[in-house]
């Protein structure tokens, strides 16, 4: 799970959350003000760049023409109304509608599957810095705490993975396939170091303002040459 770097903002976000405040504080905040927000689109555009165009939770590639994307509250707005305009408790998570892309019960994942449970310590999310040391993804899909965390550490990725679904069939599955062909592809090339090399940069850096899917999953699998790749050719990513 990449940590995300948060910027500034949609102008339009930071008036309307100024105006939240002064109607939480009167009293008069509709339970709608979310909902009848007409500029999400200038937090998503945001939102994408953040996440080089990933799914905050799961790293697919978000794209309407697949599952499709929508903002996800970090801190349920149903729980932390004056957090429901901060640009800093948004994420762009995979899937728009559940009905409409036909996915069953076992196969939502991310924010829809987690809708408003949160908490504060055992919720490990891309906000946190370190969100990335907590997870090992195997070859067969899925994904799991990595080895040698704490048990209070392991119980939070157990929780974290449980909570958001990040073990449903339709990514385990993708991540299998996935990693399978980057995982044929470097053994092809171990014994040539500049093919290697060229082809964890294609894999890992962003090719415009994209990146590849399952970066994290990915990263791993070039070991000590993805971590010299990044940090040479594209540190904002690491």
């Amino acid at each position: 799970m990449r940590s995300v770097s948060k910027g500034g903002g949609h102008y339009a976000l930071a008036a309307r959350w100024a105006v939240h405040q002064t109607e939480l504080a009167a009293g008069t905040a509709s339970k709608d003000a979310w909902s009848n927000y007409g500029h999400r689109a200038g937090t998503r555009t945001s939102c994408l760049a953040e996440q080089f165009s990933l799914c905050a939770y799961a790293e697919l590639v978000l794209d309407e023409t697949d599952l499709g994307m929508h903002l996800d509250h970090v801190k349920p707005k149903s729980k932390f109304p004056h957090d429901t305009f901060s640009h800093n408790n948004l994420l762009l998570s995979a899937i728009d509608d559940v009905g409409r892309r036909q996915l069953t019960a076992q196969d939502v994942f991310g924010g829809h599957a987690r809708g408003n449970r949160y908490h504060p310590t055992w919720f490990i999310h891309p906000l946190k810095p370190d969100s990335r040391r907590f997870f090992h993804y195997a070859s067969d899909g899925r994904m799991e705490p990595r080895r040698g965390l704490s048990t209070r550490d392991r119980r939070r990725a157990v929780y974290t993975i449980g909570v958001m679904n990040l073990n449903a069939p339709v990514l385990v599955n993708r991540r299998r396939r996935w990693l399978e062909e980057i995982e044929l592809e470097i053994d092809k090339l171990l014994g040539d170091s500049v093919a290697l090399e060229y082809f964890a940069m294609v894999e890992l850096c962003p090719t415009g303002d994209r990146l590849r899917p399952f970066h994290s999953a990915v990263r791993t699998r070039f070991g000590a040459l993805g971590e010299a790749v990044l940090a040479k050719h594209c540190p904002l990513c690491a």
